[in-house]
């Protein structure tokens, strides 16, 4: 059955009903019961169940899952053992004010650059300097999010590069240029999304860009009345400890906190798998805070179940939005979306409309790796075929994916990143959106204009 523009229904309820509540959970569920009533009638309810089962049987949910209980486990532990704090107090010796605060932020995520859930979880330990320095929380969730996919999307042997050079691989058409990896490195050049949103957050990081609409509200309540987030963060900020740390036992905290993380880095460079990364790291944390008598196993395993308890909301929202995501793909929304746009391709535009094809799908569906694989399915055989600059085809398909993934008010990098930082997702969501809009215009003027220069 084609549904044609009706499989556009289910992402403007989502986001309709996501604005109105300010819960992202239900509008999710919403959203994919409307697809199952498109896809399935008066036999919906059986369609949910099965896609909740589906969605929780799939490798995707079971990744996020694990490797989000696993960091989980590794934040509780440096958070209760109060790792995170000694940190935030040897950092807050050059994080003086809020400019250094901010631009210490964007350094930390260029640092950690290998997988841009790592790096947000990273930047998810340093929310007492921004509450030390009254920057507004938002800041801080921006900063961190800006530099989590988008900066990542720019290392061949990050996540992102792995992946793709994995999909890659699987083309002729691409093969002819090398294997996936040594094709990925030539498209950083053309990652212009990563570029601009990277760019447009140390700009904003040094005061040249300044804060507006939602973002300026954020700001002027902080300089008004002290609050650094909404009431509807108020849940996310509770039981902060402020007594100080013994410098001596910092030290040993914050070795506890970078030697695991260092490890998690090593391992994924020469594994490429985070999980694995994962695991090894919480043991090296475990060995560490046992040797240096900083926890004993029994506060330990508490703070591992503290810390992954957590993350269960996160898990939730995520949960909801790999259902939507495979519901969307159940009423043919990606092949509608392509379809449309499929009619206007020529060499000179199919660059830019790749980007847009891929950026509304991630944004629409809440995917970032997976949204842009139906549309390369069109655009890889298609660009040799009729002229058009494979790097630069390529290097939209990943731009698209790079916005939806920073834009999207589900996607699971968005949730992490508000979860990591202690705000309410939709907070974190609509504040940071018409800086990512932004970074979208400009991306698609370059885009453009690349199309008819190379």
């Amino acid at each position: 059955m084609e549904l044609g523009v009706l499989t556009l229904l289910p992402p403007v309820i989502i986001l309709a009903v996501a604005l109105y509540t300010r819960n992202t959970t239900s509008s999710l569920l919403i959203g994919a019961a409307v697809c199952c009533i498109l896809q399935y009638g008066t036999g919906f309810l059986g369609g949910f169940i099965d896609l909740m089962y589906g969605v929780a049987g799939s490798a995707d949910t079971a990744w996020y899952v694990i490797f989000v209980l696993l960091f989980g486990c590794l934040l509780g532990i440096w958070s209760r053992t109060g790792a995170t704090k000694a940190l935030a107090e040897i950092l807050s010796k050059y994080a003086t004010n809020k400019r250094r605060t901010l631009v210490l932020t964007w350094i930390i995520g260029a640092l950690v650059f290998i997988d841009d859930f790592t790096s947000i979880a990273v930047r998810g330990t340093v929310t007492g300097l921004y509450d030390k320095n009254r920057i507004p929380r938002t800041q801080l969730s921006y900063i961190t999010d800006a530099t989590g996919s988008p900066l990542n999307a720019l290392i061949p042997i990050g996540t992102w590069g792995l992946f793709y050079a994995s999909v890659f691989n699987g083309y002729a058409e691409i093969t002819a240029y090398g294997d996936g990896v040594a094709v990925y490195g030539k498209l950083v050049p053309f990652l212009f999304y990563s570029w601009v949103a990277i760019i447009i957050a140390l700009l904003f990081a040094f005061g040249v860009i300044k804060p507006f609409g939602k973002m300026k509200a954020a700001e002027q309540l902080a300089e008004e009345t002290g609050r650094l987030y909404s009431a509807a963060s108020d849940a996310l900020n509770v039981g902060e400890d402020e007594e100080r740390i013994e410098p001596a036992r910092a030290k040993k905290l914050v070795a506890g906190l970078f030697i695991p993380l260092i490890t998690f880095i090593i391992v994924v460079i020469v594994n490429g798998d985070v999980i694995t990364g994962s695991w090894i790291a919480l043991t090296v944390a475990f060995v560490i805070f046992l040797v240096l008598r900083l926890a004993s196993w029994k506060e330990l395993m508490e703070a591992c179940m503290g810390g992954a308890g957590d993350v269960l909301p996160m898990v939730l929202i995520v949960f909801a939005a790999y259902m939507v995501r495979d519901s969307l793909i159940g009423v043919g929304m990606p092949e509608y979306v392509t379809s449309v746009c499929e009619p206007f391709m020529s060499p000179h535009i199919l660059p830019v409309l790749t980007f847009v094809m891929c950026a509304v799908l991630a944004f629409m569906s809440g995917t970032n790796w997976g949204s842009g694989l139906p549309v390369a399915a069109i655009v890889i055989p298609l660009a040799p075929a009729i002229g058009a600059n494979m790097f630069l085809v390529l290097a939209a398909v990943v731009s698209g994916a790079a916005f939806g993934a920073h834009a999207c008010f589900y996607c699971d990098v968005t949730v992490f990143t508000a979860g990591m930082t202690k705000i309410d997702t939709m907070e974190h969501a609509t504040t940071q959106l018409p800086l990512c809009l932004i970074g979208g215009a400009v991306t698609t003027l370059l885009f453009l204009a690349a199309g008819f220069i190379f």
